[in-house]
């Protein structure tokens, strides 16, 4: 491979992964801000009613974060085709190399 193919490989490759990651960091979220309060029980005199009633909260099941769900299988496609990509190559090259004799 001459020096210029390289070249030309390696601008692809590192901007391949800065397309990758700049996402990662412009979807950064606030930080979500949560408190939990615990209250000790206190004893309910006979007819008496507590001020506010607080219902049980439900912790609602967290989805995945996107990286799980869009990244993982992007990098695994990437790495089939990259793979892919120099065993045709390497192919291609190893064929211009030696020829047959008939």
């Amino acid at each position: 491979m001459n020096r210029i193919a390289r070249t030309v490989a390696l601008a692809f490759t590192v901007l391949l992964i800065l397309g990758i990651a700049a996402p990662a960091f412009a979807t950064e979220a606030p930080p979500e801000e949560t408190t939990e309060t615990t209250v000790a029980p206190v004893p309910v005199a006979d007819g008496d009613e507590p001020a506010v009633v607080v219902p049980p909260s439900d912790n609602a099941a967290e989805d995945q974060p996107w990286t799980a769900r869009f990244v993982y299988p992007l990098l695994g496609v990437l790495t089939v085709l990259i793979i892919g990509g120099y065993a045709i190559g390497y192919n291609r090259t190893i064929r211009r190399r030696y020829k047959v004799a008939a």
